[in-house]
């Protein structure tokens, strides 16, 4: 009912008198009087009625009517000397809600009240609710469900759920939309909206709806190591809205293994001791609260290893005795074998390429601590030293099954700058002539060749090992047609001898394979070989020789001197 029609009724009932507004009794003198001061003070389900004491009224008793003159009354409270009386859980009706009377009593007298009329409260409208906030990158869309009994509506946009300040508020409307722009990531979540439902009794607010803006996508990347160390630079593009970023690194494109993120506040980012040498995948992407951006495509990313030196030997210890003859005097292994690893020992190379030492009678690891047999084969064992490296893997290649020549291969892993390179140990076939030049020919083919098919990544080689072959083999007076065919298929492989790249040369006149006799033979040739990749710079090379003055020591250890030779493999 409006508030322009309860005046109407209001005014109607004060200037009307109803036909049974006093019942008078058979004695007037004992009637009381009706009572008067009559109010009404209604909410939206309740109705106090109170009125001021009737002169000669003992009792009293309040009806409630739904319209005017219901008999019996919808409501009837119990006869009591109180002035006034609560009705509950009251709704309204159609019309006029409701109209009380009240009755005086005085014995079985009694007077009544004008009809008096009244309408329940208005109630405040419900909560708003089914509250949906659609975000862009700078404005909001807010929409809701209606509430119950709301004329209009508005909308107040705040930073903090504890602050009832609105930084943007919407103007007052019956639709159920409102749209606020202009908006910045704050701290924490970025905004709360709140949705106020009004009406004439009252207005009534939703819960809080807080929300982040959405994060925009990251449109490049890089990732670049500081030159001689362990850190990486990662830098990326600005996101809109990013507070944020969250820095990711796996070991595959998938991003599921190895998996390690970085949280910073900044489009830029330091990592240090990342391991060397170690293919990394990565992402990017930027954060808004727990709102997340979308994530940049894997990128691969390999942490570069550092350049490493590397001291390689080769040497051939004759362990079965096939060089010892009653012309060279030289002892059996089991004597020479004491002196043969003190020289290896001393060459001070981490690796060691041995021929001519099987495993089972030679033993030739017993003479070097702190070394692992890294590949063996047909007589060639191939050491490391464990605390410079560590094994990745190894193999075998079969150069001439028929002739019986094979040649080992062990890939290694430098524990500090983590470059990782091969090395091989290969023993040719041995004598002189076009013939054998020929054998050696192919055999050093199929060397090249088949440990290219086992090294797809391309990691840098050396060769070592004794190949049976030097520069007399040309020497077309002794042996016509010869060649020094080792060196002929290397060279045009592009793979040269340590011997004609290094920086410094010691001792490189005398021949590397002794013979076991006195006078040395001095004449730069060597059957014995360090070939390195070209990207190896070989900073020495080196043969080692025992002298006692211009003589060799003896006993001879074998009747080859080690060649070794001091390189630099690329970091990759």
């Amino acid at each position: 009912m409006t508030a322009v029609s309860r005046r109407v009724l209001a005014i109607l009932f004060s200037s009307c008198v109803l036909s049974s507004a006093f019942v008078g009794t058979a004695d007037a003198a004992t009637t009381p009087s009706p009572a008067t001061g009559v109010r009404v003070s209604a909410t939206a389900s309740t109705a106090t009625i109170s009125w001021k004491p009737a002169a000669g009224a003992v009792s009293y008793r309040v009806c409630l009517q739904e319209y005017a003159d219901q008999s019996p009354c919808a409501r009837l409270s119990s006869r009591s000397t109180a002035t006034s009386v609560t009705f509950r859980s009251l709704a309204p009706t159609s019309g006029t809600d409701f109209y009380v009377v009240v009755h005086s009593y005085r014995g079985t007298a009694r007077a009544a009240t004008f009809r008096q009329g009244f309408n329940l409260a208005s109630a405040a409208p419900s909560a708003p609710t089914g509250v949906v906030n659609t975000v862009s990158t700078r404005s909001v869309k807010t929409t809701w469900d209606a509430a119950t009994d709301a004329k209009d509506y508005d909308v107040c946009l705040t930073t903090s759920r504890d602050t009832t300040t609105c930084v943007q508020r919407s103007p007052r409307s019956a639709t159920r939309t409102a749209t606020f722009s202009g908006l910045v990531p704050t701290s924490s979540t970025d905004y709360y909206v709140r949705v106020y439902a009004h009406n004439a009794s009252g207005s009534t607010g939703s819960a809080l709806h807080g929300f982040n803006l959405p994060v925009g996508t990251i449109a490049s990347s890089t990732m670049v190591r500081e030159s001689g160390t362990s850190k990486v630079r990662a830098r990326w593009a600005a996101s809109v809205n990013a507070e944020q970023y969250e820095l990711q690194f796996g070991t595959n494109p998938s991003m599921t293994t190895g998996l390690k993120s970085y949280i910073v506040t900044n489009p830029s980012a330091t990592l240090t001791r990342l391991t060397l040498g170690t293919t990394f995948h990565y992402r990017v992407r930027g954060l808004n609260g727990v709102v997340k951006g979308t994530w940049t495509t894997p990128t691969k990313f390999r942490m570069a290893s550092d350049p490493t030196n590397v001291v390689v030997a080769t040497y051939n210890l004759c362990g079965q005795d096939k060089c010892v003859s009653k012309s060279n005097g030289m002892k059996k292994w089991s004597t020479r074998k004491a002196y043969a690893g003190r020289i290896a020992r001393g060459t001070g190379a981490g690796i060691i390429a041995t021929q001519e030492s099987h495993d089972k009678d030679t033993r030739f690891g017993t003479e070097l601590p702190g070394y692992a047999l890294g590949e063996y084969y047909s007589a060639k064992s191939l050491f490391y030293s464990t605390a410079k490296y560590e094994k990745l893997r190894s193999g075998i290649i079969t150069l001439n099954s028929t002739e019986r020549k094979y040649a080992v291969w062990v890939q290694l892993r430098d524990r500090t700058t983590r470059t990782m390179f091969l090395v091989v140990d290969a023993h040719l076939q041995p004598y002189k002539g076009r013939t054998k030049d020929r054998m050696r020919e192919a055999q050093t083919k199929k060397l090249i060749s088949d440990l290219a098919r086992a090294n797809p990544n391309k990691y840098p080689v050396i060769y070592a090992g004794d190949f049976n072959s030097n520069k007399s083999n040309a020497d077309q007076s002794r042996y016509p047609g010869g060649y020094d065919a080792p060196l002929k298929v290397f060279t045009a492989a592009g793979i040269p001898d340590a011997f004609d790249v290094g920086r410094t040369k010691v001792n490189a006149t005398w021949n590397s394979a002794n013979q076991a006799i006195n006078p040395p033979l001095r004449h730069s040739d060597h059957v014995d070989h360090i070939y390195v990749d070209a990207a190896i710079k070989v900073v020495q090379f080196k043969v080692i020789v025992s002298l006692s003055g211009s003589s060799y020591a003896k006993p001879f250890a074998t009747d080859h001197n080690p060649v070794r030779a001091t390189v630099v493999v690329p970091g990759h």
